[in-house]
């Protein structure tokens, strides 16, 4: 599975992306800049985007998110180490995942959307991860009807 990742944070950026490539998914990124990010979610065409939702400057990363399904059907977790309950998001996203969060609950908040996005439901979900039942993103996933990616040479 290819994810992208974005995250402003110099630090907390380059650990989530170690993180999840020694848990075997092909990472692209750390992308600081949402409109770097989607331009180059556009290109990659990633399975899956986990996104910061208080990005520095520029777009937020709910704005991203919805841009990157609305655009790319790339559907997106959002994470946030803030209090945010993201309903808004419940539109475009598949859930929140709370920071900071530990390696293992982190691959496994992505192997529950791997899941959801293989039309399964998931063996099992982190404490740290809301998912948004209901959502366009996981009823279209699990309804095997999701927006076909974009394709761009």
């Amino acid at each position: 599975m290819k994810l992208l990742v974005v995250e402003d944070d110099p630090l907390i950026g380059p650990a989530v992306k170690a993180v999840l490539e020694n848990a075997g998914y092909t990472v692209v990124g750390p992308l600081r800049d949402a409109t770097k990010a989607a331009r180059v979610g556009a290109r990659e065409c990633p399975d899956l985007a986990l996104v910061d939702v208080n990005l520095a400057g520029g777009e937020n990363g709910l704005v991203l998110a919805r841009r990157l399904w609305e655009e790319n059907g790339i559907p997106s977790l959002l994470m946030t180490g803030f209090d945010h309950h993201a309903a808004e998001a419940r539109e475009f996203a598949m859930g929140l995942l709370r920071k900071p969060v530990m390696p293992d609950a982190l691959v496994q908040a992505v192997g529950a959307a791997g899941e959801i996005l293989g039309g399964l439901r998931p063996s099992s979900t982190p404490a740290a991860l809301e998912i948004f039942h209901g959502s366009v993103a996981t009823t279209a996933s699990l309804s095997a009807a999701a927006l076909p990616k974009a394709r761009t040479a």
